[in-house]
């Protein structure tokens, strides 16, 4: 066996189980800040003792290793101890989304074959209608807040916890072990149940972080100085640091040495340590908790043993909000999807907030134009953007791109891909394409899903020869980056012409009465499908069809333009703020 995988061998027969992560955190920075939710301020030593009593009481109400388990929360910290908790016990959680109502909280809890539901009493009354049918639902754990009873044959959520001890659970999760089953947005029918592995985050974390700061030391517009100072809190190091950085051989020789040494750190007391040391990685989370963009961190956080979870309190997104926060706990890094960075940009009042403490401002789970970074680039003046691209069933991250200046945006390139993931443009027919050639994007990595739950139909459409088929559209440019194009199966047929909806909706979206738009295909007798824009307005203003399509002349080829136009008020949307082109297309997508 070659050197280089008896060491990555002898790495993985290192990794403990996730239950000794949490252990290790709690023991070596005790005080670190773990979740900050408004007022509420949670220690690492605090929350492990709340999830070691909640792991005990779970297990005398009998859940044990390997059970299903539905979980339902806002993002609070009792998702987060929860989440654990199941985890110290190899139990799986399958956290669901807020928003559902009855009849989708039910698919989930059924297919899912859970024997437990923990959820918050907020989401009672459409949980009590879901559950009726749950036939292998044993029992049911309720946080009751205000002092509320638990439901009579439900369990009190904090009377469990005060009645177990805080004595830690044997370690009993190995890589192989289920780690989660999120399920996907359903935007292409109900949602699938994505089985991901401990295994799967332990190669996520062991290139997502020595890729991002090896990157960081890598590309000379980015100020490293201030990242480093950032973390430790302190200024003072910028300045020195940049001067030291101020070598391109010594940039380069940064760059190739941090990520193998993350690589070796990742899992051990190493990063707890340096947690306690800077006062851990302030990451400010504003994607629901229960999504996969967010739920990485939830995991590969404890494996690098840096973060500090700084939470939104409000259940809706609102920019006021995520503007006082940023101003009052000084996040260094900020998570926002593309919709998310719309509306807090184009905050009237966003000028008034001091944004310096955020360093690096993260986008994805969706398409970010080069105009809305620069915004982002404007209006937090010390920060860089980083895109992360990817889907749940890969981890969810696949490539990433740093943009440090103005200079070096690009429309649709979403970067290069991560570290120990292997990429491939290919096309109908499954054999690779030309450098710019438009095609489905093939992924080969150890982050791809063990496969949809309950769905060895669909798990093998998707993972073929080991290769994972994304269903994206996309092609490398000349500088090795990847360009998103569309969804595959979102491209409209057209006479003899693809019409990819995106590219549409990024010109229709600079129109200065257009607020936002969905692009679709509708049945045509002569061509096929033809183009409409479906369209939501700013406030205040009107247009008409004539309008729009005319305005579209000069700005794209004939074959792409709109052909009809439809106004409406409002767009379906899925958890992270994309569009659900689906329900667009079944309200709007007849002649």
């Amino acid at each position: 066996m070659p050197i280089s995988e008896r060491i990555s061998a002898a790495r993985r027969s290192k990794r403990k189980s996730f239950g000794e992560l949490l252990a290790d955190m709690a023991r070596y920075n005790p005080k670190g800040s773990a979740i900050t939710w408004g007022p509420v301020r949670v220690s690492w030593k605090e929350l492990n003792t709340r999830v070691n009593k909640l792991a005990n009481g779970l297990k005398g109400l009998g859940v044990k290793k390997g059970d299903h388990v539905s979980m339902l929360f806002r993002d609070c910290p009792e998702f987060i101890e929860t989440n654990y908790a199941l985890q110290k016990l190899g139990a799986v959680p399958i956290p669901i989304n807020f928003r559902f109502v009855a009849r989708e909280m039910e698919y989930q809890i059924v297919q899912s074959d859970s024997t437990t539901l923990i959820l918050e009493d907020m989401f009672l009354e459409e949980a009590l209608k879901a559950i009726g049918n749950a036939k292998k639902l044993a029992r049911t754990v309720c946080l009751c807040r205000e002092g509320r009873p638990a439901p009579t044959g439900m369990t009190d959520y904090e009377s469990l916890i005060a009645s177990h001890p805080a004595t830690e659970p044997p370690a009993c999760t190995t890589e192989e072990d289920v780690c989660t089953i999120c399920y996907t947005g359903g935007t292409t029918g109900f949602p699938k149940g994505v089985v991901l592995t401990y295994g799967n985050f332990w190669n996520l974390s062991q290139s997502l972080f020595g890729d991002l700061i090896g990157r960081f030391a890598s590309d000379e517009r980015v100020n490293f100085g201030r990242i480093v100072a950032g973390l430790f809190k302190k200024p003072w190091m910028e300045a020195p640091l940049n001067r030291v950085m101020g070598s391109r051989g010594l940039r380069s020789f940064v760059a190739k040495q941090i990520p193998p040494l993350l690589n070796m750190t990742t899992g051990t007391i190493i990063g707890p340590i340096i947690g306690r040391i800077t006062g851990g990685l302030s990451i400010f989370m504003n994607m629901p908790l229960f999504h996969m963009a967010n739920y990485q961190l939830l995991i590969v956080g404890p494996m690098n043993g840096l973060p500090h979870f700084l939470l939104r309190e409000g259940i809706h997104y609102d920019a006021k909000e995520v503007l006082e926060t940023i101003e009052r706990e000084r996040p260094m890094i900020l998570l926002l999807v593309p919709t998310q960075w719309k509306i807090v940009l184009d905050y009237p009042e966003i000028d008034k907030y001091d944004l310096s403490s955020v360093l690096v401002a993260m986008t994805g789970a969706g398409a970010s134009t080069a105009e809305r970074k620069k915004q982002i680039l404007k209006k937090f003046p010390n920060s860089l953007v980083v895109d992360v691209f990817g889907q749940t069933e890969m981890t969810p991250d696949t490539t990433m791109r740093i943009d440090a200046s103005a200079d070096t945006l690009k429309n649709k390139s979403v970067g290069k891909p991560l570290t120990g993931i292997k990429m491939r443009i290919v096309d109908e027919n499954g054999k690779d394409v030309p450098q710019g050639t438009t095609g489905e994007i093939l992924y080969q990595s150890g982050t791809i899903m063990k496969g949809y739950y309950g769905d060895t139909e669909k798990t093998s459409a998707v993972i073929r020869d080991g290769w994972f088929h994304s269903g994206d559209l996309g092609y490398i440019d000349e500088e090795g980056e990847l360009i998103v194009v569309d969804r595959k199966n979102e491209c409209i047929n057209t006479g003899a012409e693809k019409v990819f909806p995106h590219e549409i909706e990024e010109i229709l979206g600079t129109h200065e009465k257009i607020d936002s738009v969905c692009v679709i295909g509708v049945p045509d007798e002569t061509w096929g499908n033809s183009v409409r824009a479906v369209v939501v307005l700013k406030p205040g203003r009107t247009a008409t069809e004539d309008e729009i399509i005319t305005w579209c002349k000069d700005k794209m080829t004939g074959y792409k333009r709109p052909k009809s136009v439809v106004f409406t008020d409002s767009f379906p949307m899925s958890p992270v703020g994309k569009v659900l082109r689906n329900k667009v297309r079944e309200v709007y997508g007849t002649v």
